[in-house]
């Protein structure tokens, strides 16, 4: 019988071993840097999230009420989650504060997906303090990465507050015009868009190379020179340049057309990719930290992956246990007490307890386990061959 409706995931087996791999190593790299964890309810008031969501979210969050009437929807985005408790428990004077979190996220999808939630790890550093906090945040990134062994992967950054500056003064709506174009990644149509515009030919030319601005570091330089400022792209520059220095220049990459939610992040953005051709495993960047009808604000930056796109990329893993103790023979508290000593040396273990020896060790065969463990009668067996060993022999294989 399935009880999981269509969108949802149960997720057992490899794949869910290799999500708590990444959520438990991600965390550990997180928390070492100071990011506090953070479990955020499951429901979200839906007026509040009208409010503070991007127009373009809006129309995909899961709506229902709470057994208590209230208008909710399911957690439909985890920073505006760490925004709310914030602003309640915390003054700006105490910035800045640093949080972690692992939790679900809920949206009716975009076809042809259909999945309607992923769970995501990430921080949230509110209170920032110049471009060091961006390096920070994308430093501890990739590092968390690289312990995943995703040494691969590239971040792809841009940089919103270079619109405004760009677009300032475009005739009869023609800015929000192309910054939908972008936001959609319909360059061609961008490009139509602008040539039909009552704008300068020079203005047209430079605003046109903007989706094409895309590749290494370096091409910061030809933009500057595109658009006659160095300090629009300071930001990016100083980013990747200290990204650099700590030994990350071949996995950064800069796309000036890319942008996202507009009005909601007020600087430098990124995704992350698994490699320079694979999947997205999520994004982030700085952002306005405020809510509506509070006086709450400051700015912030943050980023959230999926951790099972991590798991995917970083290939499953079996969670096969290395030794099955029969407990069939032995006392229940003397099996727990000799467990307890595996456990403390950080081995991995089933206990079968089975009165039926040889349907233990058969089980055991099935199972895939290394060793099968006769406590009783101190020795264990090397699995398929059935090579009989001492207990005391067996450290190096559990």
């Amino acid at each position: 019988m399935n009880i999981t409706p269509r969108g949802c995931s149960s997720i057992g087996g490899e794949l869910a071993c290799g999500m708590e791999e990444c959520r438990a190593a991600a965390l550990s790299i997180f928390t070492s840097y100071g990011y506090n964890p953070f479990n955020p309810a499951e429901f979200q008031l839906l007026e509040g999230m009208m409010k503070n969501l991007h127009r373009r979210r809006r129309g995909r969050v899961i709506a229902l009420n709470s057994p208590f009437g209230e208008p909710c929807c399911l957690r439909a985005d985890l920073t505006l989650s760490a925004l709310s408790y914030m602003a309640l428990h915390h003054t700006p004077d105490e910035f800045p504060l640093r949080l972690c979190y692992s939790e679900r996220v809920f949206a009716s999808p975009r076809p042809p997906r259909e999945n309607i939630e992923d769970t995501q790890v990430g921080v949230e550093l509110f209170g920032w303090e110049g471009v060091g906090a961006d390096v920070e945040v994308l430093a501890v990134l990739l590092r968390a990465l690289d312990s995943l062994g995703l040494s691969e992967s590239v971040v792809v950054l841009g940089d919103v507050s270079i619109f405004p500056a760009l677009f300032a003064d475009l005739p009869g709506g023609l800015a929000e015009k192309l910054i939908e174009k972008l936001e959609d990644g319909a360059y061609y149509e961008y490009g139509e868009t602008l040539a039909a515009s009552d704008t300068s030919e020079e203005r047209k030319k430079n605003l046109g190379e903007l989706p094409w601005l895309k590749g290494t570091p370096e091409i910061l330089s030809g933009a500057e020179r595109i658009f006659g400022s160095s300090e629009l792209f300071r930001p990016l520059r100083e980013i990747t340049a200290s990204l650099g220095a700590l030994g990350y220049s071949d996995r950064l990459m800069v796309d000036l057309g890319f942008i996202r939610d507009l009005g909601y992040y007020t600087g430098p953005v990124f995704n992350v990719y698994s490699s320079d051709k694979g999947v997205l495993l999520g994004g982030g960047g700085r952002y306005a930290g405020s809510l509506a009808d509070t006086r709450f604000s400051c700015q912030a930056i943050g980023f959230g992956v999926s951790l099972r796109e991590l798991a995917l990329a970083r290939g499953t893993r079996s969670n096969v246990p290395r030794a099955m103790i029969w407990a069939g023979a032995t006392a229940p508290s003397k099996t727990l007490e000799y467990a307890a000593s595996l456990a403390e040396r950080g081995a991995s273990f089933e206990i079968s307890w089975n009165q039926d020896d040889t349907e233990s060790k058969n089980y055991a065969i099935k199972r895939g386990c290394a060793l099968w463990i006769n406590i009783e009668g101190d020795y264990a067996l090397a699995l398929p061959s059935g090579k009989r060993i001492a207990i005391s022999e067996t450290g190096g294989v559990v």
